[in-house]
Formats: C-alpha cells, sequence, structure tokens
C-alpha cells in the first residue's frame, strides 16, 4: 500500500477548501475525480478520513494524514522549485537549520555576514528545536545544522565553534520557589520541565535520563513560549547564562544549583552528514564562522 501525490493533493485541497466542490475547482478536476481519490484513501486505511455533513470535519486519522499530506507536497513542491533554480543556472543554496538561542542572539549577524560575500545566492533558513535538526539534517532537507551536539553523533561531521554550560532556572512566581533553590529533590518531582526537546530516553543511562527527574515534561519549541511560561511558575527549564543576563523576561530567574543534574555542559557549533559533499555556499558559511565567531560572541565585543 501506499499514498499517490494525486490522492493527497485532492484531500488536502477538500480540507483546505472545505468542500469537495471548491477543491475540485481549484484543482481543476471534475468532483467525481476529487471524491474518488478521498474514497481511495480511505479503502487502503480502512478507516474514514473526514465526517461529512454541514461543515466537515477530519477524524484522527484524517488529521495525521492531513498533516503528512501538507509535508509530502510541500517537499514536493520545493523540489520543483529546486529544478526551476538550476535550469536558469542558478546553483548556490545555503540551507541552514539553527537553534533559536543561536538565531536570538547569532542569527542576524551570520546572515548579514554570509550576504555580504554573497548577495546573489539563494537562502534556506529555518529555526527549529535542537532535536529536530538533527533529524533535518540526517534526512537531507537541510544541509547544514547550527546549534548544540549531542553526546554520540556518529552520523555526522560536526565543526565546534564554542562550549556553553546550560543551567537549571526557576522563577519568582513558581510556587515552590523557594525549597526548589534549596535543592529539594522531592519538590522538583513535582515540577514539570519545559524543554524544546529531549533526546531518545533509550539513548541515554537511567541515572541521565531528566525526564525521570521531574513530573513530566513539556516540549515547547518557541524559546520566547519557554521562558514565559517559567516566568508565570509553571515549571522550570535549562538555559545559559548569556540568556539569562540579556532576556528581559529571566532576569528574576535563580539557578537551582544545588542538584546533580542542575548543569549541562555541552559543545555548539555546525554539523552535516557524513560522506556528504558540502556545497560551495555550506562551505563557505563554515568559514566565515570559524573565522568570525569570536567577533560575533561576547569575547569579541
Amino acid at each position: 500500500m501506499r499514498f499517490e501525490n494525486s490522492e493527497l493533493r485532492a484531500f488536502r485541497a477538500v480540507i483546505e477548501e472545505s468542500g469537495f466542490k471548491r477543491a475540485a475547482e481549484t484543482l481543476h478536476v471534475s468532483q467525481s475525480a476529487v471524491s474518488q481519490s478521498v474514497a481511495n484513501l480511505e479503502n487502503k486505511l480502512d478507516t474514514p478520513l473526514i465526517r461529512r455533513g454541514k461543515e466537515l470535519r477530519l477524524t484522527d486519522a484524517g488529521k495525521r494524514v492531513f498533516e503528512h499530506a501538507v509535508d509530502v507536497l510541500r517537499d514536493e513542491q520545493a523540489t520543483l522549485e529546486d529544478i526551476v533554480q538550476l535550469k536558469q543556472g542558478k546553483t548556490e543554496i545555503l540551507s541552514l537549520a539553527m537553534s533559536a538561542p543561536i538565531n536570538r542572539f547569532y542569527g542576524e549577524k551570520i546572515i548579514s555576514a554570509y550576504y555580504q560575500q554573497n548577495p546573489h545566492s539563494r537562502m534556506k533558513i529555518s529555526e527549529m528545536p535542537s532535536r529536530s535538526i538533527i533529524s533535518a539534517v540526517l534526512s537531507g532537507s537541510v544541509e547544514l545544522g547550527l546549534g548544540p551536539f549531542q553526546k554520540h553523533m556518529p552520523a555526522f561531521d560536526t565543526v565546534s565553534l564554542y562550549s556553553e554550560s546550560r543551567y537549571l532556572v526557576v522563577g519568582p512566581k513558581h510556587p515552590r520557589f523557594s525549597t526548589l533553590l534549596r535543592g529539594d529533590v522531592r519538590d522538583l518531582q513535582q515540577t514539570p520541565l519545559i524543554a524544546s526537546a529531549l533526546d531518545d530516553p533509550d539513548m541515554r543511562p537511567a541515572v541521565q535520563r531528566l525526564r525521570d527527574q521531574f513530573s513530566t515534561v513539556w516540549e515547547v519549541s518557541s524559546l520566547s513560549l519557554r521562558v514565559y511560561m517559567v516566568q508565570q511558575g509553571m515549571g522550570v527549564t535549562f538555559v545559559d547564562r548569556k540568556l539569562l543576563k540579556e532576556h528581559p523576561l529571566c532576569a528574576d530567574f535563580r539557578i537551582v544549583d544545588d542538584i546533580l543534574f542542575g548543569r549541562i555542559d555541552r559543545q555548539v557549533g555546525l554539523f552535516f552528514r557524513s560522506g556528504k559533499s558540502l556545497s560551495d555556499s555550506g562551505k563557505q558559511l563554515i568559514a566565515l564562522c570559524q573565522c568570525r565567531w569570536n567577533t560575533w560572541s561576547d569575547k569579541g565585543e
């Protein structure tokens, strides 16, 4: 069994256009062809995807298929656009994903410096959680990642730019603020950890599984939202000293340093898939970061 892009395209159009007739008009096909495509998907999966009525509503299976359709057709469109550019002789492209803290403090400097050297290059720049960057580079949808390294990255070549320490912090609005500062592990186990993403727990020894030290883990990709949640006393999170110093909402955060896992040391830099031949744009960005990073960081300011 496999999905056909034509079926996914029809299904997505039905949802986005709120009806089979408008979907057919958008796709310039007959309404019966759209209906047949959706029916084919439902028959393959042996489950309904859409609840018919005055308003169309997706079933749980329909929601998942719709997400898949958006991803697949977006990649298809990106490939077609790339081919058009290649036919026109425009082969240079910088494809980069960076973490939210990197983007906040260094993104403008990196891209401005790159643009000065390559004003006519094409760019695809994304901000992603660290875990998502790993997956994107591994899948090939992004050439270069810029963010923290995992402890084990055998599938990647890495270019370290700096080391950082991240600290567990809590805000004064947290109901257990005072006891958490004293390192009360029992209170910590009643508190959510707010993180962009955590490594697969099966990849770490049990003693290092952070998720087991908290009541639950909330994975929130937005840096600003994570900071806001901690500021409102909803949980705790890990941040570096630069963010503590420069983010206005972090001014009152306090470091929980009386516990063994209150500090995480890691390397941060660029990485790409091992064995992959980098584009000239990718090589230029790496060389640029290696040459100028100290002038962009606190050491050079």
